[in-house]
């Protein structure tokens, strides 16, 4: 007890003393890019779908047994304007027809008749009337007007019969493809029976749809018959086609907030089987909008959330952090577009992560800072 004792108090007495060191305050290194100010034409991206600008239902306007199919009715396959597509029976049209000339021929033979006893009348009123003003209708003038009516009737139906004798045979209104058939050999047709959806060959549409940021961009001066950059990946290959703003469709997507607007395409030079997009491929386009002056330009990393941007800026004696919120207007793939002056041309963006961010707090650049961010900022 007694060594143990001695052991304790000599530790005690003899304990180690901690040397007192000033702590020393950790400051931050950050990377930085250099800010200009830049004039920036914008590029809209935009896909939709291709859709043909004329799309018809083709139906019978008559009724009869189908005798005769064009070959190239099926689906895919082109027809050409006025090429004769379907045949129907037209043995009781003929019928009709020469019915209705017999009916105009009679009423053309009694007005002749109607108009010569009308003439006799006449001449024997002369000798009978005994001075007195003759009736019309002793003049028969009645029954001649009865009989020019019956004329005119008759010469609209044989109008009507000549129209539904021509409607036995359906051609192709335009130059088309078709999309969808719905006879064949041997159907009969009633009245208004569909035959066939087509469309045509000549032009496309594709809807694009834009949002209201994106319409902002658009040329001041008419965006109407602008030209449009269209193109679709398919595999290795790329397929191009240059389209043009036909229209915008009123009114805006409540969902979306967006408006549809209407390019039209037309057949490149190229003689393939895309020369022209296909109804329903989806197709990437470009439109070019107008030039934006005296913006500010920043490497998109340098955006933080809520919209700021940290700057490495100069304070009394030493380089501090200043968090400023800033107005995006555009965002790039690689970099954002600044429209308000909260960050200026010549400042340095912070493009690297702080753990704990504060207003003011001192910071220092890294020994080798990065240059790439820099020099892309100035790109």
């Amino acid at each position: 007890l007694a060594v143990g004792g001695f052991v304790m108090y000599y530790m005690m007495e003899n304990k180690p003393e901690a040397k007192k060191v000033e702590a020393k305050a950790f400051v931050p290194t950050v990377r930085v890019a250099k800010v200009e100010k830049v004039n920036f034409k914008p590029i809209i991206s935009l896909q939709g779908e291709v859709e043909p600008s004329t799309q018809t239902k083709l139906v019978s306007e008559v009724a009869g047994a189908v005798i005769e199919i064009s070959p190239k009715l099926e689906v895919g396959k082109v027809l050409e304007k006025g090429e004769l597509i379907v045949r129907v029976n037209d043995a009781d049209y003929r019928t009709n027809l020469t019915s209705a000339k017999s009916t105009l021929a009679d009423a053309q033979l009694a007005l002749l008749q109607e108009q010569a006893r009308g003439k006799q009348a006449a001449r024997d009123w002369e000798k009978l009337g005994r001075g007195r003003v003759a009736s019309d209708l002793v003049l028969r003038k009645p029954q001649i007007k009865s009989a020019q009516a019956r004329i005119e009737s008759a010469k609209a139906a044989v109008a009507k019969a000549e129209r539904d004798l021509a409607k036995t045979e359906v051609y192709a209104p335009y130059r088309c493809i078709v999309d969808k058939k719905y006879l064949d050999e041997g159907a009969y047709l009633n009245m208004l029976g569909p035959i066939a959806d087509i469309y045509s060959v000549s032009k496309f549409e594709v809807r694009l749809p834009l949002s209201l940021d994106d319409v902002a961009l658009l040329p001041e001066n008419n965006a109407i018959g602008n030209d449009v950059s269209l193109s679709a990946q398919l595999s290795a290959n790329e397929y191009r086609w240059t389209g043009k703003v036909k229209r915008f469709e009123g009114g805006i997507d409540s969902a979306t907030f967006s408006m549809m607007m209407v390019v039209e395409v037309a057949p490149n030079d190229d003689n393939n089987l895309f020369s022209i997009p296909p109804k329903g491929m989806f197709v990437n386009a470009e439109i070019v909008g107008e030039e934006l002056k005296d913006l500010v330009k920043i490497p998109l990393e340098a955006l933080r959330e809520g919209e700021t941007v940290w700057v490495y800026a100069k304070g009394d004696d030493k380089f501090v952090l200043s968090i400023r919120e800033v107005n995006v207007l555009r965002r790039e793939k690689d970099f954002i577009y600044l429209k308000d002056g909260k960050v200026k041309h010549g400042d340095r963006v912070i493009v690297s992560p702080l753990a704990i961010p504060l207003e003011a707090m001192e910071l220092m650049l890294e020994k080798k800072e990065d240059k790439k961010s820099e020099e892309g900022a100035q790109s």
